[in-house]
């Protein structure tokens, strides 16, 4: 058991190397051309890492409960921009009363205010909500040739509505792919548990004999890759419903 401390650190290493191929990060060349010390090896490992963390971050259950209800709130912006320009609303009045709180257009509001160039500010909104290109798009079309805007934008808002709704129904298939990778996850520790109530004495197999430290390290660094291939599956496509 005393080896135990030495164990540990070699499983977390040997994790890390095993995400390390797999997981390849954009920082990472930055660094090619630079000399393969032990030192920016560790950096890039370091940096691989904390990719990780940040896709998991930004991929987790609140971030996509976060991301739905901003998306769905530019849906009601857009259908309330709408029914004022059909209502025969001033386009730069409507902008201002539709947009929430927060509106989701601050940048086009500024711009109404101080008589700024809404196109430009609408297309800077865009950057955290997408779809307002589009919106950016007919509000220069009007701007140029003197339409009316009514039209125009309520169909972007009843395509917005359906793209939204194509996402739920595709995160609700979702569920699948994220439920088997975290059954992978905790599978090992389930059987080891299970063991343990046997009165098997997995841990001290495990820990304590050649091939079972093999078979932990085995397990340990196919379980990663399998859950990381799991989620991938999942990732991949949530990736193009961020937009």
């Amino acid at each position: 058991m005393r080896e135990m401390p030495v164990l540990v650190p070699i499983v977390v290493l040997l994790t890390m190397a095993a995400a390390a191929v797999v997981l390849p990060d954009p920082a990472e060349r930055r660094l090619r051309g630079r000399d393969a010390d032990p030192d920016t090896a560790l950096r890039l490992g370091a940096i691989r890492l904390l990719g990780i963390v940040r896709a998991r971050a930004a991929l987790g259950p609140a971030s996509r409960r976060r991301r739905s209800e901003e998306r769905m709130r530019v849906v009601r912006a857009l259908a309330a921009l709408a029914a004022e320009l059909e209502a025969g609303q001033v386009p730069s009045i409507a902008l201002q009363r539709c947009g929430g709180e927060p509106t989701v257009w601050p940048h086009a509001r500024s711009a109404v205010t101080l008589d700024g160039d809404v196109t430009a500010a609408l297309r800077r909104d865009a950057l955290a909500h997408p779809v307002l290109r589009h919106l950016a798009a007919c509000w220069q079309v009007a701007a140029d040739s003197g339409g009316g805007l009514a039209a125009s934008v309520a169909r972007l808002a009843e395509s917005a509505r359906s793209a939204e709704d194509v996402r739920v129904e595709l995160e609700g298939q979702l569920a699948a792919p994220r439920a088997t990778a975290h059954l992978l996850a905790g599978l090992p520790v389930i059987g080891v548990a299970l063991g343990v109530m046997l009165g098997a004495e997995p841990l001290a197999w495990l820990l304590g004999t050649t091939p079972g430290r093999a078979c932990l390290v085995g397990g340990v660094l196919l379980t990663a890759v399998g859950t990381w291939w799991t989620g991938r599956i999942a990732a991949s496509v949530e990736r193009l419903l961020i937009g």
